[in-house]
């Protein structure tokens, strides 16, 4: 058995291998036209040319005090039923960290079916996918738009100035998700057993927003709706494409709504928003540290903590390094005393801002002086990250 990347004549098996893994289908039909992560990226554990393990990167960023940071969104880890507990998905995680870091994947994310596994290789909570449950009838309750929107059916030549639009809106929120073209693309993709609405928010006669939602099983209606993807280039944007979904009221009795948490609705409703049993947590592990530490957003402070970081699996992360912080930009260097002693996960839920110096000191997982404390509180500052996409 050994592992390598991803061959033309591989993709069927690996399809396979993920339907049977994530799907409550015992099979699908192959369509050799799926957009999915570029073969590229795409690494299978082969046995005697038949593919029994597969892992994917998607190549995106995730912005941070508005700097998009590399990120490997790791997807698809599946294992061949009769070949579970043999050690191929540690492999393919192995392999799939290095093939990051060779990408400048400086950072990887992931959605965990548990976390275990991934724990083991660095990964930690670092982040929420929020959604949210509503009675369709009161996003009527929205206030309208103060400026006019019109909203049409999505155009296939409408892809590319949505894309962008969506990175940009995305660039601007603590954890979003920039995936450009080819993620925009692969949402938009028809399914035929998942029913969907498109609509485009146009202002000027240009694309201003999107709208992409899809029905769901009925509760309290027909239908209910499932608003995958939303966004717009102002909030004002955004209410008329919340006002569209609210009159399907009379068919759709509840919608399900991906959310920030701390969502504008929540101060423009009087009704309650319920939490959906779709949230998530997802996992973040630092790929480079040093290159990461230079990647992301900084606030304006000025700081310098002697760290020590432990990496069981990256040995080239780990060791003494001086963090500093200054002009809204850092840096991690080789050196210094080790006088705060934290691990790698640990570290990238401090990254994130997902949780701050002081909670990590009560869980035990940062070891420091009060005044390093002080220190990386001020340097880590941020609001909590989220992402509206899943993957």
């Amino acid at each position: 058995m050994h592992i390598r990347p991803l061959r033309p004549g591989d993709a069927e098996q690996a399809f396979a291998l993920r339907v049977d893994a994530f799907s409550s289908a015992s099979a699908a039909p192959y369509d050799a036209d799926e957009i999915y992560i570029p073969d590229e990226h795409r690494l299978v554990a082969v046995d005697g040319g038949r593919v029994v393990g597969h892992l994917g990167a998607w190549p995106f960023h995730q912005a941070y005090l508005g700097h998009p940071v590399p990120m490997g969104g790791l997807g698809a880890v599946a294992v061949a039923h009769d070949q579970r507990g043999t050690g191929i998905g540690s492999r393919l995680i192995a392999a799939g960290l290095d093939h990051m870091a060779d990408a400048g994947m400086v950072i990887s994310t992931l959605y965990p079916s548990t976390p275990v596994p991934y724990r083991r290789w660095g990964w930690e909570f670092a982040g929420e996918h929020v959604r949210r449950r509503v009675p369709t009838r009161v996003l009527l309750d929205v206030p309208p738009p103060a400026t006019p929107v019109r909203l049409r059916p999505y155009e296939p030549d409408d892809l590319g100035a949505l894309a962008t639009l969506q990175d940009e809106v995305a660039a601007g929120e603590p954890g979003g998700l920039l995936g450009g073209r080819r993620w925009l693309a692969r949402a938009l993709q028809a399914d035929p057993d998942d029913p969907e609405l498109a609509l485009v928010a146009v202002r000027d006669d240009r694309p201003a927003g999107l709208l992409l939602a899809a029905k769901t099983p009925p509760d309290g209606g027909i239908y209910g709706l499932h608003v995958l993807r939303m966004f717009g280039v102002d909030r004002e944007v955004e209410r008329a494409l919340l006002r569209s979904v609210g009159h399907h009221h009379t068919v759709a009795g509840t919608t399900v709504l991906r959310s920030r948490p701390a969502d504008p609705l929540l101060f423009e409703l009087d009704s309650l928003m319920r939490p959906d049993p779709g949230n998530e947590h997802f996992m973040t592990r630092l790929v480079d540290v040093p290159r990461a530490i230079a990647a992301r957003g900084w606030p304006s402070v000025s700081v310098t903590v002697e760290l020590e970081i432990t990496d069981d699996r990256r040995p080239a992360n780990s060791g003494r390094f001086v963090l500093e912080v200054h002009d809204r930009a850092a840096a991690l260097t080789r050196g210094g005393a080790g006088r705060t002693v934290v691990d790698v996960r640990a570290l990238a839920s401090l990254y994130t801002g997902f949780v701050t110096a002081v909670g990590l000191v009560r869980a035990g997982r940062l070891h420091a002086a009060a005044e390093d404390v002080t220190a990386l509180s001020e340097a880590f500052m941020a609001p909590t990250p989220f992402m509206r996409d899943t993957y």
